[in-house]
């Protein structure tokens, strides 16, 4: 992973060229094995295509989280202290590899729909192709949990400055770039359980059938909350302080402003500290812009509404 970093190359590049090479591994192994069973192509092209995007999705994550953690530390440089943790370990990269191996064992004692014993190429090339998924797949994971254990120590840490908080629209960043990698893997996976059942199944099969697809990653996006409802709580305690200092010397207390940020300011007129604390009291609480509100708004609506439309069906297919 590390030597697919350094190339310097776009994730969705490498990812492509990983569909590609993985695809022509598959059919290549499946002519040379003389598999009998024709649509074996077709799902090893879905399959090859899922763990391509799990590459991308790593990629895109980790990238993006570097360059998030340099913006910080130009912010605030006190927090080289709390980012090591997005680093994992030797032993905790062997303990993944370990899992993934687990996890390829008990996938080939559940698949059922592959004669995995046609011949030791198409077991080896099975074996081969499961973990390859699963590591990106336990990879993917990783780099999401540190991230979020990384973003809950920035925020308990980072400075309040209530005059410049454009920049906390970055503390959103990972959960929008998770939030539009979530929609893009979830066509991906669709259209990949699409031409494996050939289109037979309805939308409420088909919903049942992705469930460890997209319910995971529903509520991994969900624990976005908890780093952003901490961040709320700091904001609206130094916006309180603030306030509360600003109201005081309005009410004829001028000595009040010693502990605000216009500290220093010689005898600001009445208008000054009117104008003064409408600005503080319009700075947004959650580090969210507009823009990036809009963006996870519309981007988590669709495929909720295809999910409840889905159990819809389901529950008026189970009543008649």
């Amino acid at each position: 992973m590390t030597q697919l970093d350094r190339t310097g190359l776009s994730h969705w590049l490498l990812g492509v060229g990983a569909f590609l090479i993985l695809t022509i591994i598959a059919v290549i192994m499946l002519i040379v094995v003389s598999y009998p069973d024709p649509d074996m192509y077709r799902n090893s092209i879905a399959f090859t295509a899922i763990s391509s995007f799990f590459l991308i999705f790593y990629l895109a994550m980790g990238r993006g989280w570097h360059r998030d953690l340099l913006g910080f530390l130009s912010f605030d440089r006190s927090l080289g202290k709390v980012i090591s943790v997005i680093e994992p370990d030797n032993r905790m990269i062997v303990v993944e590899m370990l899992v993934a191996a687990i996890c390829v064992y008990v996938h080939l004692q559940l698949n059922d729909m592959v004669n995995i014993w046609h011949s030791k190429l198409l077991f080896g090339g099975i074996v081969f192709f499961y973990y390859v998924q699963w590591i990106l797949i336990i990879f993917s994971i990783d780099v999401i949990l540190r991230q979020l254990v990384c973003l809950v120590r920035i925020v308990d840490r980072i400075r309040i400055d209530l005059l410049n908080t454009e920049f906390y629209s970055t503390l959103a960043n990972a959960m929008v770039r998770h939030v539009g990698l979530y929609i893009f893997g979830l066509c991906i996976v669709s259209l990949s359980n699409i031409a494996y059942t050939e289109g037979e199944l309805g939308a409420g099969e088909m919903m049942l059938m992705m469930m460890p697809w997209y319910l995971p990653s529903l509520v991994i996006i969900s624990l976005y909350v908890i780093p952003f409802n901490r961040f709320k709580d700091r904001m609206r305690s130094e916006k309180a302080q603030e306030l509360n200092s600003v109201n005081a010397a309005l009410s004829g207390n001028t000595k009040a402003l010693e502990s605000s940020l216009l500290k220093g300011e010689h005898h600001p007129s009445k208008i000054d500290l009117l104008m003064y604390r409408d600005r503080i009291t319009a700075v947004k609480e959650w580090p969210f812009t507009d823009r990036i509100r809009a963006l996870v708004l519309f981007g988590i609506l669709p495929p909720m509404t295809w999910v409840i439309a889905a159990l819809i069906e389901i529950l008026i297919e189970g009543a008649i």
